[in-house]
C-alpha cells in the first residue's frame, strides 16, 4: 500500500509533536549518539543552475548525501500526517498533472504563482511552526529548523523543501483557500503555483487583489508577470497542462514543439550518420513520457525511434522500454 493510501492522522498525531527531548529526536532521525552530536558538520549544500519553462535559469540548492537522508526520513515521518485535498505538491504519486486534473470540469480560471517562493520562505516561520503548532521545544525546534533550512531560507533542491514551505505558511494558505471560497472557486497550490476555478464567472481582479493583500502580510507576493484569467471558451495553460473548454486535459503547445522540434534533430542526425548524444536522446524520451502522462497514445512513431536510438546508444536495457 502506497503512502497515499494509508491511514492519516491528525497533525497532533505527528511523530514530532511535543517533541522535547534531543534524545527523542535522535531516535526519531534514525541517528546515533555520534551522528547527533555532530549534526551541524552535516548541513552540507551544494549549487547548480537548471533552465526553466521560460528560458530563464535558477539555482538549485540541494543537500549532500548525509543530509538528503536524514530530509527524507523527515519527510517520510510527515507523510502519516492529513492535509487538504487542494493541496497537490509534497503529496507523493501527485504531480503537476493532478493539479490541472482538478479543477478540469471548471469553466473559469485565475492562475497566480508566488515570486521566489524559497527564497521569500523565512527560516523563523519554519521555527515557528515546529515550535508553535509541533510544541515541540526550542532546542528541537532549532535543530529540526537547521536540517530542513539554509541561510535562513528554504532551499530549493530538498526532499522537505515542498512540505516544509507549505507547513511553515500554512495559515496564510488556509486564508487563501478561504477567500477563494468568497468568490466561489476552488483552489489548489502546487508548490508556488496557485490556481483558482469555478463553473461560474467571478471577478479575477478582485480575487487577485484579495489575494496579493495575504501574500503580501506574509512577506511574498505574486508574480504579476504571471497572473493570467481564463474565460469559459478559452484553452487553460494549468502547471504545463492544457485544460480544453469542453473539459479535457490536452498535452500543451510547447510541449509539444519542444518533442518535434527534438525529433526532427535527431532525425536529422540519424539520416547523416551522427552518432547520437544519449543526453539529448533522454531529455527527448522525458518529454514524450511527460505528454504520454497526459495522452498515452501521442507520439507513438516518435517514441518508438528515440528508444531504439536509446537502446542502441545502451543507455537503457530493453525491457525497461515500457
Amino acid at each position: 500500500m502506497n503512502s497515499s493510501m494509508k491511514k492519516r492522522y491528525d497533525i497532533t498525531q505527528c511523530s514530532f509533536y511535543k517533541c522535547r527531548s534531543k534524545r527523542r529526536l535522535m531516535n526519531l532521525l534514525l541517528l546515533n549518539e555520534e551522528e547527533f552530536k555532530s549534526i551541524e558538520k552535516i548541513i552540507r549544500y551544494h549549487s547548480f543552475s537548471q533552465a526553466k519553462k521560460d528560458g530563464d535559469k535558477r539555482v538549485i540548492t540541494a543537500p549532500n548525501e548525509e543530509l538528503k537522508r536524514i530530509q527524507k526520513r523527515i519527510l517520510k515521518l510527515f507523510t502519516y500526517v492529513k492535509r487538504p485535498d487542494w493541496l497537490i505538491s509534497g503529496e507523493r504519486g501527485k504531480s503537476y498533472i493532478d493539479n490541472s486534473r482538478y479543477h478540469v470540469h471548471s469553466n473559469y480560471f485565475l492562475t497566480m504563482d508566488i515570486r521566489k517562493f524559497y527564497d521569500n520562505c523565512k527560516r523563523e516561520y519554519v521555527f515557528r511552526f515546529f515550535n508553535n503548532n509541533l510544541e515541540m521545544s526550542k532546542d528541537t525546534a532549532a535543530i529540526l529548523t537547521n536540517l530542513v533550512t539554509y541561510e535562513g531560507k528554504i532551499p530549493t533542491g530538498c526532499p522537505t523543501s515542498q512540505i516544509i514551505a507549505y507547513y511553515a505558511y500554512q495559515e496564510m494558505f488556509q486564508y487563501i483557500h478561504n477567500v477563494a471560497e468568497m468568490h466561489g472557486c476552488k483552489f489548489s497550490l502546487y508548490v508556488d503555483d496557485m490556481t483558482f476555478s469555478s463553473n461560474s464567472p467571478f471577478n479575477p481582479d478582485s480575487l487577485r487583489n484579495d489575494i496579493d493583500k495575504i501574500l503580501r502580510k506574509y512577506g511574498h507576493k505574486p508574480k504579476y508577470s504571471k497572473v493570467k484569467y481564463y474565460s469559459k471558451n478559452k484553452f487553460k495553460l494549468i502547471t504545463g497542462v492544457t485544460v480544453s473548454s469542453n473539459h479535457k486535459l490536452l498535452v500543451s503547445n510547447t510541449l509539444r514543439k519542444k518533442i518535434y522540434d527534438g525529433a526532427m534533430s535527431q532525425i536529422k542526425m540519424d539520416r547523416q550518420k551522427k552518432i547520437a548524444i544519449p543526453k539529448e536522446l533522454r531529455i527527448l524520451k522525458g518529454r514524450i513520457q511527460a505528454a504520454r502522462a497526459i495522452n498515452p497514445h501521442i507520439f507513438p512513431e516518435v517514441n518508438r525511434f528515440v528508444e531504439e536510438k536509446l537502446y542502441s546508444t545502451g543507455s537503457y536495457k530493453q525491457e525497461n522500454w515500457r
